[in-house]
This record gives C-alpha cells, structure tokens and sequence, in this order.
C-alpha cells in the first residue's frame, strides 16, 4: 500500500504541475536540417561520385514530384525529406553534391549522406562511397 499511495502522491503533483499556469511551453523553430548518413536519408549524392551503389535510375523517384529519380535509395521522398517539410521548411533536402543547388539553397537544408557509407571509413573505402568523416568535413 505505501507504493500505491507514493504513487498517486506523484501522479498528483504531476498534474497539477503539468497543468499550472507558471509552466511555460518553449517551441524550438527549426530553421535548417542538415543531414549526415547512408542510403536511408541519401538524396543523390553518390550521382556524384564514381561508385556503383547509386539509385538514379527506375524504379527509384517515380514517386518524387515528377517521377524522376534523384539518387534516393527509395521510390519517393526519404524520412528526413518529410521531417523537412513537417519543419515548414521545403518538401525536400537537396543533395550536397548536386549541381542544381548551390550555397544559398542550402540556407535551410543540406544533405550530405551518402549511401554504402558508415562509420568506419574503411566501409565506405570498398564501396567508393563518402565515409562519414568526409560528410563531416563538406560540412565544415
């Protein structure tokens, strides 16, 4: 019984925490994403690179505006393109390396993933991908 009732002593307080006037909510806005990774969040970064591991081509994108497939590792928009349009930001996370895009469009949104990469560069050493070190890098 001590238990139950340290619990609903808690569970009290919490909500009249919770629901006191002196809690203050702060809403963070996200003015940018930038995204590191592998071909789960690639937006087409290996287009540019001389690899194999490479999604330009159907039946990848036919579901991207326009049915064109961009060198995401999918058939439309990857995860972090919904998380950037959930963020008001674009529908979309241009690639680093793609050529369409220069610094300013990248004001709200970069992508420098790229797929077959990993953690260690001796991964992305076999597949001729960019290792996450060099995502870093771009960054920088």
């Amino acid at each position: 019984m001590p238990l139950a009732a340290s619990t609903a002593r808690f569970l009290l307080l919490s909500v009249l925490l919770l629901s006191s006037p002196a809690v203050t909510v702060v809403r963070a806005r996200v003015t940018a994403l930038i995204v590191f990774g592998d071909s789960t969040v690639d937006a087409g970064n290996n287009n540019a690179v001389p690899t194999a591991v490479r999604s330009n081509f159907p039946p990848y994108g036919r579901d991207f505006p326009g049915g064109r497939a961009t060198g995401r590792f999918c058939n439309g928009r990857v995860a972090t393109d919904f998380y950037s349009e959930a963020f008001g930001l674009r529908p979309f996370v241009p690639a680093y390396l793609d050529p369409d895009y220069g610094i300013q469009d990248f004001a709200v949104g970069v992508c420098f993933a790229s797929a077959g990469s990993g953690l260690d560069v001796a991964t992305a050493g076999v597949f001729s991908v960019i290792p996450l070190s060099k995502q870093v890098d771009y960054f920088r």
